[in-house]
């Protein structure tokens, strides 16, 4: 079994895919339902994550 350390525990916590993929599916679930503000503010904060190097 291997042992949890904090190297993997930090970089397992940093991983950007939960906040993306939620954001993602946000957007999707927006457009679907033709919430067009929600969409769009959703795409915002998902190029604003990209953008400030967190990814």
């Amino acid at each position: 079994m291997q042992e949890l350390t904090a190297g993997r525990l930090r970089r397992g916590l940093a991983d950007p895919l939960l906040p993306v993929s939620a954001l993602a599916l946000l957007a999707l679930a927006a457009a679907a339902l033709d919430a067009t503000v929600l969409c769009w503010s959703s795409i915002g904060a998902l190029a604003g994550f990209s953008l400030s190097g967190s990814v």
